[in-house]
């Protein structure tokens, strides 16, 4: 294909120069025909002025009148004739005469002839002849008398100028036949020029075709030929297409394979630790659970590159409290940096300017924990610092993020190589310290789609410092909700009734395990067809789905139970899979699952699930909002803020709400008309999110409906109508 690549290249390369020698060749070609029009357009205009002048003619004339009025004249005297009309006759005679001349001198002729010496002293002699003689035939004219002796010494004149002016006639004629055949000699010289050029032209008009046909078969069989090669390139585009979809398949199910016993390991190891152990076995749990942890990390960085690869890095954007985020993240690492002697330090603004903003917590924190990470496997009894720095205005702001150490540094040679896949400093990092080398690259591709930026300084060694910068703006925390009643008092865990859907036996203990160290009601069934007689036969609270399961898989029997409850209240039912891609979730959530987690599950995960089940429970049913009751819930919302934040501030938020609303109502109709739902969601997502912060929860359940019916241009339209209702109404 490389080679029909270049020959189909050189063939129209070599098309492409023909033409413009062609081109050339015809430009030339034309201003030759335009120099040769020109040149005979010359010498016909030079032909035709001498035609116009006709030289010969007037010196004939001249020549004609100048005998008749000597002959006159010479009849008058010989015959001594005086009468009247002779008389007049002469006059008459001479008038034309001097008309002749006075036409001779007004034409080129003397120009025309004025390098010849004897010409111009032939005009001398005529004119001196026939202006000499005015005054005489004036008085003729005036007295009429005519006097024979006064008029022969004028016939003497007369006779001479006859002789000179039949000199000047034959002088003329000859030059002009001469002019005359000259001129046809040029004219017959241009037109065998001209017939030459046509025969050129002709010659050239023929190659021109036949050449043109030359490179026009050339340029359709080399276009046939860039045609085939892609189509080629098309068939391989799509089996590379299909091969990018058997690898992520491949690596779903090699991380369902892998973390399925994984999932057993971790959670055996972490219920044995819960348990009083001798203490050379606890060390050995405690070994087991970090090295499945370490593993777990791996796992994961490969998927999220392989994530990262297909374009499917997702951001979700939701309110997060600054402080509470860094606090964990330091608490997670904490016992790992105190294992190999370092000391972990975080250094905060006195007060942030933004406490509480708008990112991605989940990524923000899987940033943070890599690069922790790093700095604790490359930090020996020393100090590794997490320091935060903001700039901006108070809604917007830059956070900045360094994360220092003392270890062992990196050469100008090893800055290099950072941040490329599976790259790492040398290969001795990897046999020392272990891991993948995709944490970098994994965290530059989190920060550029957060809009962001990474780097690095380091000195070998004399430690490192990595640091990030991302883009935030200012949100507002949701009101805590007090769940308070049979299911205990806040900050306790309720006690559910969960169905525990598992087929695998070691997790269904390890699990279960958990859950019931945990003080939950558990019931554990092997697969979709025991989960969905369990569902129709016993209300649950919540119920955790494993996905890939013998006979009946979690996604349909989801499907079955949620068909079965009909108008009775949705059960929870979260999907605990080791299946981890976004597909995967895509599915879950399609066949009516509430929520998704990754396993393996560890007790702190399963904790986080029950505490978010204990606020559903308490939460105001959903359904019609009344007027009264959207009053209420803005009303206690904006004391809320008011009291925390102030009144500006709140209607800063509220301006911003309705900013961003008409932004987001502009996304809903351009994924609509793309058939993008599921950008459609993430924006309804959105919307309702801040509706919600703000207290407009009527705007937030009208954007939640929108997320579970059918979406259409009318049903946006009635969200839009809705937010400008408020909009006028906050207004006036």
């Amino acid at each position: 294909m490389t080679v029909s690549t270049r020959s189909s290249g050189d063939i129209i390369r070599k098309a492409s120069k023909a033409t413009f020698v062609l081109q050339s060749f015809a430009v030339l070609l034309l201003m030759g025909l335009v120099i040769l029009f020109m040149d005979i357009s010359q010498k016909y205009a030079s032909f035709q002025d001498g035609v116009r002048e006709n030289a010969l003619w007037s010196v004939y004339q001249l020549d004609r009148e100048a005998r008749r009025l000597h002959e006159t004249l010479h009849v008058m005297l010989a015959e001594r004739d005086k009468s009247s009309g002779t008389v007049k006759a002469l006059g008459t005679r001479y008038d034309i005469l001097y008309s002749r001349m006075n036409i001779l001198e007004k034409t080129s002729f003397e120009r025309k002839f004025k390098l010849d010496s004897a010409v111009e002293r032939q005009i001398a002699d005529i004119r001196s002849i026939v202006f000499g003689k005015v005054s005489v035939f004036d008085a003729l004219a005036s007295h009429g008398s005519f006097e024979p002796a006064t008029w022969a010494p004028i016939d003497d004149e007369l006779e001479k100028l006859v002789s000179v002016t039949e000199s000047l006639l034959v002088y003329t004629n000859n030059n002009v036949s001469t002019d005359r055949a000259e001129a046809r000699q040029a004219v017959l010289a241009l037109q065998l020029k001209s017939a030459w050029l046509v025969v050129l032209l002709v010659c050239c008009v023929v190659v021109l075709i036949f050449t043109l046909r030359r490179q026009l078969k050339s340029v359709r069989l080399a276009g046939l030929s860039l045609e085939a090669i892609s189509n080629e390139l098309n068939d391989a585009y799509l089996d590379a297409e299909a091969g990018n979809r058997a690898k992520s398949q491949f690596m779903a199910t090699m991380g369902h394979e892998v973390r399925t016993p994984l999932n057993a390991i971790l959670g055996t190891a972490e219920l044995l630790e819960l348990s009083p152990l001798p203490p050379s076995v606890a060390a050995g749990m405690h070994t087991i659970r970090r090295s499945g942890q370490a593993l777990l990390e791996v796992i994961n960085e490969i998927l999220d590159f392989a994530k990262i690869e297909h374009g499917k890095l997702d951001i979700e954007v939701r309110v997060v409290d600054l402080q509470s985020v860094l606090a964990t993240t330091i608490e997670m690492v904490r016992d790992r940096a105190t294992e190999q002697g370092n000391q972990i330090v975080l250094h905060l603004p006195e007060t942030f300017r933004i406490p509480v903003v708008a990112t991605d917590p989940t990524r923000l924190r899987q940033v943070l924990l890599n690069l922790l990470s790093n700095a604790i496997k490359f930090t020996s009894n020393g100090t590794i610092t997490l320091s935060v720095t903001e700039a901006g205005t108070s809604q917007n702001s830059i956070l900045r993020f360094e994360i220092s150490d003392t270890g062992i540094g990196i050469d100008e040679a090893g800055l290099c190589r950072l941040f490329q896949p599976f790259s790492q400093v040398d290969a001795s990092i990897s046999r020392k310290y272990g891991g993948t080398g995709l944490g970098l690259t994994i965290c530059k591709q989190i920060i550029e789609a957060m809009m962001g930026r990474i780097g690095v300084e380091s000195r070998k060694g004399k430690g490192s410092t990595f640091w990030f910068e991302i883009p935030v703006v200012a949100a507002v925390l949701p009101a805590p909700s007090a769940a308070l009643g049979d299911h205990g008092l806040p900050g306790t865990l309720p006690i559910l009734k969960i169905l525990l859907v598992e087929d695998n036996l070691v997790n269904q203990q390890v699990a279960a395990g958990l859950l019931n160290h945990l003080g939950q009601k558990v019931t554990v069934v092997g697969d979709g067809f025991e989960a969905v007689d369990a569902a129709a036969h016993e209300e649950f609270d919540l119920i955790l789905m494993d996905m890939q399961m013998p006979r009946m898989d979690g996604i349909e029997a989801t499907r079955l139970i949620r068909e079965a409850e009909n108008d009775r209240e949705s059960t929870p039912i979260i999907a605990m899979t080791a299946n981890a891609s976004e597909d995967d979730r895509r599915l879950c959530e399609e066949a009516g699952m509430t929520g998704f987690q990754s396993k393996p599950i560890s007790l702190q995960q399963l904790r986080a699930l029950i505490e978010t089940q204990r606020l559903l429970m308490f939460e105001a049913p959903t359904g019609d909002v009344q007027d009264g009751d959207t009053e209420n819930s803005f009303a206690t919302r904006k004391a809320e803020i008011e009291a925390a934040l102030g009144e500006e501030t709140f209607a800063q938020l509220l301006s911003s709400f309705f900013d961003d609303a008409a932004t987001l109502l502009e996304g809903l109709h351009e994924a609509l008309a793309a058939n993008d739902y599921r950008s459609a969601d993430r924006l309804l997502h959105t919307m309702k999110g801040a509706a919600s912060s703000v207290g407009l929860q009527r705007i937030a359940d009208t954007s939640q409906q929108l997320r579970s019916g059918t979406m259409s241009e009318n049903s946006i339209a009635r969200l839009a109508e809705t937010i400008g209702e408020f909009r006028q109404r906050l207004a006036a």
